[in-house]
């Protein structure tokens, strides 16, 4: 795993390079061993997490054993997700990509089918010849949490892990619902590492919200009627702006109108690091969705 997430880093920091968004001082900066111990620090519960649920899991080695490819997929309630595809920026060329995506992510596999991708040109053309196509454009908005109130009929009330069971059943029914799939194993995963809310109306659950973790990544955010997701995401950015979190972001995907109305109101920057949605699966209603950070899931 050390040298897997070292290629994820190299490979992501020259995309990044490539695409202007960082320089060089910094490109190198993410694959030097303090740079890489930081950023392990934020993400390596979810890389742990998710190569134990994984479905897929390849890498390519060169003749001298070196790691020059990875690429994983995880499988949920029917959806064949992607969820790491990266090569060695020097090799980018030489077929690596093609070989690994046919093994991760083989077509015909999972009732549905989806990647979280960067915009990368090359990436790009092999996924959309793996039995997906575009369904969102997702932007990052992030800022100092601001105490905010947003008017709303919920009942929004703070989950407590590991004394409600239903929790977990909620939520999973609350994505099947929205996206057409249940993440069960991911749920309790996030349970376990974020703040989480529950919204009702009548008694009946309509939302959920988890946010900031200690790495102030936040989401997922979801309910049935898009007008009752702002006051999620104001639950999210309050409860950040008490505990003395210094940033807060979200990743929105641009068709969830009230998610972007709300966060532009508040006058939260819009990051330059943009990503794909790309699904095999046009039921996925995206314009009452704020995806899971950091985004190697939806």
């Amino acid at each position: 795993m050390p040298d897997t997430f070292a290629l994820f880093r190299r490979s992501l920091g020259d995309y990044l390079l490539r695409t202007g968004q960082i320089g060089t001082a910094e490109a190198a900066a993410r694959s030097s061993p303090d740079g890489l111990a930081e950023a392990w620090g934020w993400h390596g519960s979810w890389m742990e997490h998710l190569a134990a649920t994984a479905a897929e899991d390849w890498i390519a080695e060169d003749a001298g054993g070196r790691i020059v490819g990875w690429a994983q997929s995880v499988e949920r309630d029917g959806l064949f997700e992607l969820t790491f595809f990266f090569v060695d920026p020097e090799l980018r060329t030489h077929g690596i990509g093609r070989g690994l995506l046919e093994r991760a992510f083989p077509l015909g596999r999972g009732e549905s089918r989806a990647i979280s991708a960067t915009l990368d040109p090359a990436a790009v053309s092999l996924y959309l010849r793996s039995g997906v196509h575009y369904a969102a454009t997702t932007i990052d908005v992030l800022g100092e949490p601001r105490v905010s109130d947003v008017a709303t009929d919920l009942a929004i009330r703070r989950v407590e892990p590991g004394t409600e069971d239903d929790a977990e059943e909620a939520i999973v029914a609350l994505e099947r619902e929205i996206l057409g799939h249940g993440r069960r194993a991911d749920t309790r995963f996030l349970l376990a590492d974020r703040p989480a809310w529950l919204a009702s109306r009548g008694g009946a659950v309509v939302g959920m919200a988890f946010g900031t973790s200690a790495s102030d990544s936040s989401g997922p955010i979801a309910a049935l009627d898009p007008g009752d997701v702002p006051a999620l995401m104001a639950t999210v950015e309050n409860d950040a702006a008490a505990r003395g979190v210094k940033e807060v972001g979200f990743t929105i995907p641009m068709v969830n109108r009230a998610a972007l109305d709300h966060a532009l109101g508040r006058h939260l920057p819009i990051d330059t690091f943009y990503t794909f949605v790309l699904s095999s699966d046009d039921r996925m209603r995206l314009d009452r969705w704020v995806q899971t950070q950091p985004s190697f899931i939806i």
